[in-house]
């Protein structure tokens, strides 16, 4: 059977950011009003891809579209459901469970869509690679598939903790960096906050629901990794984050924390990935891995992540860990792609790489079956 990976997109951003729903209002706007905006150009990550990559040409790559998804939920809303762009409006789907829903729904598309092929999704929110992933599980076995994630944050932190890590970090913003800072002010109806699916919590999802098993989990670069700072911290609320971190450790999941040497990270990494023994191999990138550094295009830029060489090497890690090993790779997605500042430019000259960047880890498709 000749392989194929079918590329789909997925732009579902059901963020309730007052900052990026103020982006999205004033993108509505230059529509309505038929503003020039330099906005204008995609619709979404996937259409910048399809444009821009060197790399999705090859013919390995199929192009089937994609995900359906109601528009006031995608990065760029149509003018008519301006209506829905309120932070309430999101908080209530997110409370209710909304990112699952989508989640049930990818499952269906990627059994219905892509299989007996691969999936290449590119997009935005980062909850619907779980789809991805049931799928997957249930074609090949959890016990058959490792999963690497490229991650600036470890997305299986129930919401309360996370929140409770925000505000001591706050409140004690001289003892230790403020964390999660999105989440500070974030709209919090009543006494509890709901732990549901989203983009911070699938992985426990996946991993308490045996559709991924923790001891298949390899994390890079994530920079909420608790250090011996955090862990003596007596504090209920840390407490109880890094236990809940730590706990994935213990189950066996592998974390290359955010390092300032990136030659020991990528060297841990290299290890790491060496000792990978099954049969199938999932890659999922976050781009926020590199946010405010080598990558501008990132929904979430909490943090400055690594820079442009030091990806380019762990692609190269990847791509020879294929080619020397039996592992086959069985799909990849590139979330948390923030449309509206791809190819952005800063006042000081830096641009955006996403998209050149991520060039490298698609090479790894036609590169690791080439001898097919």
């Amino acid at each position: 059977m000749k392989v194929k990976f079918k590329v789909f997109g997925a732009s579902f951003d059901p963020s309730d950011s007052i900052t990026k729903i103020a982006i999205k209002r004033k993108y509505i706007e230059d529509l309505a009003f038929k503003r020039p905006s330099k906005h204008n150009l995609y619709l979404d990550a996937y259409e910048a891809f399809i444009k821009e990559s060197k790399i999705l040409d090859n013919p390995i790559f199929e192009k089937v579209g994609k995900f359906p998804v109601e528009s006031w939920l995608r990065a760029k809303p149509d003018v008519e459901d301006a209506i829905f762009l309120d932070p309430l409006e999101f908080r209530t789907f997110l409370d209710t469970n909304g990112c699952k829903e989508y989640m049930e729904l990818m499952t269906k598309f990627i059994e219905d869509k892509i299989f007996p092929d691969y999936p290449l999704m590119i997009g935005a929110d980062h909850s619907l690679t779980g789809g991805v992933l049931k799928a997957l599980a249930k074609k090949y076995g959890p016990q058959n598939i490792s999963i690497i994630i490229l991650d600036g944050h470890f997305d299986a932190i129930p919401t309360d903790l996370r929140l409770g890590l925000a505000n001591y970090s706050k409140e004690h913003k001289d003892e230790i960096q403020i964390v999660f800072p999105e989440m500070i002010d974030s709209i919090v109806d009543g006494p509890e906050i709901p732990n549901t699916y989203n983009c911070g919590t699938f992985l426990k999802y996946l991993v308490d629901n045996k559709i991924i098993y923790p001891e298949n989990m390899i994390v890079y670069g994530c920079l909420d990794y608790p250090d011996e700072n955090y862990r003596k911290i007596e504090d209920d609320n840390v407490k109880k984050y890094v236990d809940l971190y730590l706990s994935f450790e213990k189950k066996g999941s592998k974390f290359i924390p955010y390092s300032k040497n990136y030659d020991q990270m990528n060297q841990k990494f290299k290890d790491t990935i060496n000792e990978i023994e099954t049969p199938y191999l999932y890659i999922s990138i976050d781009v926020d891995v590199g946010a405010l550094n080598s990558i501008l295009a990132a929904r979430f830029m909490d943090f400055i992540g690594v820079d442009e060489k030091c990806l380019i090497d762990i692609s190269k890690i990847i791509n020879n860990f294929l080619l020397s090993s039996e592992t086959k790779l069985i799909g990849m997605d590139i979330m948390e792609i923030e449309i509206f500042f791809i190819n952005a430019e800063l006042k000081s000259g830096k641009k955006d790489k996403t998209i050149s960047i991520m060039d490298n880890f698609l090479q790894l498709i036609p590169e690791s079956y080439k001898q097919l």
